[in-house]
């Protein structure tokens, strides 16, 4: 009987061993490697659109719209990067490029439009916009464009356009031509004046409106829809050349300044 129960109690424990062995076997995911994958995740969907050169014109752009000579290609930048080239000549009116293809803003949403530039053009050109939110269509807007980033004496101007089509200028600085620029426009998107909102970075630091606040509350949003719109649009008298890159349209402020 003894020796049966020694048997018993031998064959247990190996049993115990074995299983312990195998839990102790199996792979261990680190905390680090599970915030790793969730950040991914998330990181990932907060991406809305994305406009790199890379991806090619038909996959990126819904329009392309050039009256004149003007001309949109691709060229490496100084760091290899693929980027968009907008030519519009001396006595050409517009090379634009209206997006985001796969993307389109509705009423309520909260959004973050970011990009870099540079410009080669004289630093006096006045211009209609080298960045458009656009209404469409625009037979029947009010604002035409919410939103207008153009250059006018020397000077880079954010303009908000009004349900009446009144244009003001709660944002400027002196223009830099051959340097790149950062800009990101959150973006609260609205019929309503008292809802819609935009805040903005430039060169990475959030600016100040006129208002005297970090937020314009604004209408965003007119007729169906609003388009982003890049490119070179106005300043006939002169040739002015904008590259493009690192077009973003995001939920999260960092994956739209990246």
């Amino acid at each position: 009987m003894k020796k049966n129960i020694l048997m018993i109690q031998a064959v247990a424990l190996s049993l115990l061993m074995t299983n312990c062995k195998r839990e102790a076997d199996l792979p261990v995911v680190e905390e680090a490697t599970l915030n790793t994958i969730t950040k991914g995740k998330v990181s990932t969907q907060s991406i809305l659109f994305n406009g790199d050169a890379s991806n090619g014109s038909s996959n990126v752009w819904k329009a392309v719209n050039i009256e004149g000579t003007g001309a949109l290609s691709t060229v490496n930048d100084e760091t290899g990067t693929l980027v968009w080239k907008y030519l519009k000549p001396a006595g050409s009116h517009r090379t634009e490029t209206r997006g985001a293809k796969g993307f389109q803003a509705q009423e309520g949403d909260n959004i973050y439009i970011g990009w870099t530039s540079k410009l080669y053009m004289p630093t006096n050109l006045k211009t209609e916009a080298v960045f458009q939110w656009k209404s469409y269509p625009t037979e029947g807007s009010e604002q035409n464009h919410p939103l207008m980033l153009r250059t006018k004496n020397g000077k880079l101007e954010l303009q908000h356009f009004d349900k009446n089509h009144v244009a003001t200028v709660p944002w400027s600085t002196n223009i830099a031509v051959d340097s790149w620029l950062k800009f990101v426009i959150r973006m609260k998107v609205s019929r309503n004046p008292s809802v819609g909102y935009i805040e903005f970075w430039y060169n990475g630091t959030k600016q100040t409106f006129t208002n005297g606040s970090q937020r314009l509350y604004c209408q965003t949003l007119d007729v169906d829809d609003c388009d982003p719109k890049w490119g070179v649009y106005g300043g006939d008298a002169s040739q002015a050349t904008h590259f493009v890159k690192k077009i973003r349209i995001a939920s999260t402020y960092s994956e739209a300044a990246q």
